[in-house]
């Protein structure tokens, strides 16, 4: 029987900010959840992100305090997705704990490594976004995902392209635009893998006639924010790409519709949502799965300023491995760990 849940915020500084179409983002705040049973403890992670989660993490905060033990019940009452998704990270961790087996290997997966790719925000110029993705090549990083909008975008990935013609190169529009929009007509020259989110989330039709109409292949990601919008675009063949964010869904849920992409024959992308180890951990367990071909995962302490485990995230040859330990496979010490000096608030909720 669960005795406690623990409740953690932490707030984060980036080590620089991450701009996007969607705005810029500084910081993190997060919260951790602990459920504790017979002495262990499973994690997960709440990472509400502005411009792509209607809640706050004020709003997680108060759902996990005041309903994360309810949550857990045969009538869970409606909570924030976030919130929802961090209590159903740490029943699966704890779970694996307790059977002495890894997350990779109770969710399907397999201890294999998964290529790491690291996002690029709207930079000031073509030459300080080439920059950026240089840092990167340098840090072992085969693949980027370059951040654009409208009039920040060919020249921007044409500069990237120029000056690293083996590397592979991904956009990620954050739906800013329009089906007539002239970058849609010469994207194809660019040789990206994927093009993400052109248009609008709930713009299905659209990105349909793209992918009908362009060989760069087309990824969805804020249209699949939710299980009921990836069955969909899975259903109705609109995109080449599906991007499940477990912090967003759940790691049920993705196990789920990892299963139906299966059988739709549809390509899986695992996305994050800049967190910390746990909810990094959650991700790569997944990302470990056969269909999974993308992520836009790095090292946390490579956009974090701290974490809550000291756990050695590296790269080797452009991939990261899954932790093979029991459970998410690092240690997690909220209140003693490195992450320590962020902890904003700090609360166990006992039965």
């Amino acid at each position: 029987m669960v005795r406690s849940l623990c409740v953690a915020e932490f707030r984060i500084p980036l080590h620089r900010p991450l701009s996007t179409a969607r705005g810029t983002v500084s910081h993190r705040r997060i919260v951790l959840v602990g459920i504790e049973e017979s002495g262990v403890i499973g994690w997960g992670e709440a990472a509400p992100y502005p411009g792509v989660t209607p809640e706050s993490t004020d709003d997680v905060w108060r759902a996990l305090r005041d309903e994360g033990l309810a949550m857990m019940g045969d009538k869970a009452p409606a909570v924030p997705v976030t919130a929802a998704a961090a209590i159903d990270q740490a029943l699966e961790d704890l779970a694996a704990r307790r059977g002495g087996e890894s997350l990779t290997a109770r969710l399907g997966g397999s201890i294999r490594s998964v290529r790491a790719c690291a996002a690029v925000g709207l930079e000031g110029s073509p030459a300080e976004t080439v920059d950026r993705v240089g840092q990167a090549v340098e840090a072992g990083i085969r693949e980027v995902k370059i951040k654009i909008e409208p009039g920040r975008d060919l020249h921007y990935l044409q500069a990237v392209r120029d000056r690293y013609p083996d590397l592979a190169v991904a956009a990620d529009a954050n739906g800013s635009y329009r089906i007539g929009d002239p970058f849609l007509d010469v994207v194809d020259g660019l040789a990206l893998s994927y093009l993400e989110q052109p248009l609008a989330p709930d713009h299905l039709a659209g990105h349909s006639s793209l992918r009908g109409r362009l060989a760069t292949p087309v990824c969805l990601d804020e249209s699949t924010t939710t299980s009921a919008g990836a069955r969909v675009a899975m259903e109705d063949g609109v995109a080449d790409i599906i991007s499940l964010k477990p912090g967003l869904l759940g790691v049920s849920a993705v196990r789920r519709l990892l299963e139906r992409a299966e059988r739709a024959g549809v390509v899986i992308k695992i996305g994050g949502l800049v967190e910390t180890s746990v909810g990094r951990a959650h991700a790569l367990a997944l990302a470990t799965r056969p269909l999974v071909q993308f992520t836009d995962l790095v090292p946390p302490l490579w956009l974090l300023a701290g974490d809550v485990s000291p756990h050695p995230w590296r790269l080797v040859d452009g991939y990261l491995s899954p932790p093979e330990g029991p459970g998410l496979g690092v240690k997690i010490d909220p209140l003693g760990g490195t992450g320590a000096r962020y902890l904003v608030r700090a609360q166990t909720v006992r039965r």
